[in-house]
């Protein structure tokens, strides 16, 4: 309505963008009513209001893209991606659905299209609302592992007894997930008692619990089912969890151990010499084979990339070429093999898995 007040921070939480402001006597302000994203379906209509390139009070219509989109960070990101248009100077209004309640705040656009927007859910700000008017900051729980969700061909490729959780990719160092004795390969199905279905379940739970706490976890491990209580650390912020350097453009391999296995996963494999260990950093303790090339039509293209260090082929180690061309030469088309590998640029152990062609 015109009017101007100056307001004085009360608390900000920087890994979601999001700050609780108190604007002190202003009587008889409008409320937007707050609705609940969680039930936000994609193809539900959304509008998008704000002040894009100047345009003060701007409205545009669209429907919702996607549900729980990463874009930042890969374990806290949950934005709604929308097409209703949202430009340069939209970040901070609000995402209204067909009721006129507000389920997110627009966050961020994709530079590399004009129909691809992301707000951030309105549930997720509400939930460290508490926090931020109370202390000013916002503290999340932490145990300092990598997951991926356990799929149909996870479950193959390992001979998993279930088809759904969080599988444990990498551990920390020092972290509360190394204390308590996690390791990669667990699958953890339950924290405190209640089911855990995917990955971005069990961050959520972690990171709503504060950082001193206990949690009670179950892992599967290797058939057998195991408790493991875990002392929460606090979350560091993004960026400070690791400090890998970064990959030089065409590394030098003396190694004269080549395997070229164009059939079937398409991967060029050389043995790790000192000279790649001390330029890109890699810890003594990562032992395996280096992607050379990867065939541009090959079975791996889409997840491997060069420089990464094979280290184990449906838990099959592979310290050397000899061990990964046994692997290699015994899968038949259409095998799900679940590939171990560390990845230098981030300094972190993934697992992911190839159908042979």
């Amino acid at each position: 309505d015109g009017r101007a007040f100056r307001g004085t921070v009360v608390g900000s939480d920087p890994a979601i963008d999001v700050a609780l402001v108190r604007i002190p006597k202003a009587p008889n302000l409008p409320e937007a009513p707050l609705g609940n994203s969680d039930e936000l379906r994609a193809g539900e209509w959304v509008c998008a209001i704000g002040n894009p390139l100047g345009y003060v009070h701007s409205v545009t219509v669209g429907v919702v893209s996607f549900i729980g989109r990463k874009i930042f960070d890969q374990s806290l990101d949950d934005y709604i991606q929308t097409d209703a248009a949202i430009n340069f100077g939209n970040s901070g209004g609000p995402l209204i659905n067909s009721r006129g309640e507000v389920v997110g705040i627009n966050s961020a656009i994709s530079a590399k299209a004009s129909s691809i927007g992301f707000a951030l859910p309105i549930n997720q700000a509400v939930a460290v609302l508490p926090q931020m008017k109370a202390t000013g900051r916002v503290t999340r729980g932490f145990i300092g592992v990598t997951l991926t969700d356990v799929t149909p061909a996870l479950q193959k490729a390992l001979g998993l007894t279930v088809a759904d959780g969080a599988m444990v990719q990498d551990v920390t160092p020092r972290s509360p997930a190394e204390r308590a004795g996690l390791r990669a390969y667990d699958v953890i199905v339950e924290v405190e008692g209640r089911r855990v279905a995917s990955n971005q379940e069990l961050i959520q739970s972690i990171s709503a619990r504060q950082p001193g706490t206990v949690a009670e976890l179950d892992v599967l491990r290797e058939g057998h089912r195991h408790t493991m209580s875990v002392k929460l650390a606090e979350r560091p912020a993004r960026g400070e969890e690791s400090s890998a350097a970064p990959v030089p453009p065409g590394p030098a391999f003396t190694s004269p151990r080549v395997f070229d296995a164009q059939v079937p996963l398409g991967l060029t494999v050389r043995e790790m010499d000192r000279t790649f260990m001390g330029r890109l950093e890699i810890p003594e303790g990562v032992q395996g084979v280096i992607v050379s090339r990867v065939d541009p039509a090959g079975a791996a293209r889409q997840v491997l990339r060069r420089g990464f260090v094979i280290l184990e082929v449906n838990r099959k180690p592979t310290r050397t070429v000899a061990d990964y061309q046994k692997v290699a030469a015994a899968a038949r088309p259409g095998d799900v093999l679940a590939i171990y590998y560390y990845d230098p640029t981030l300094a972190q152990r993934s697992l992911v898995t190839v159908v042979v062609d």
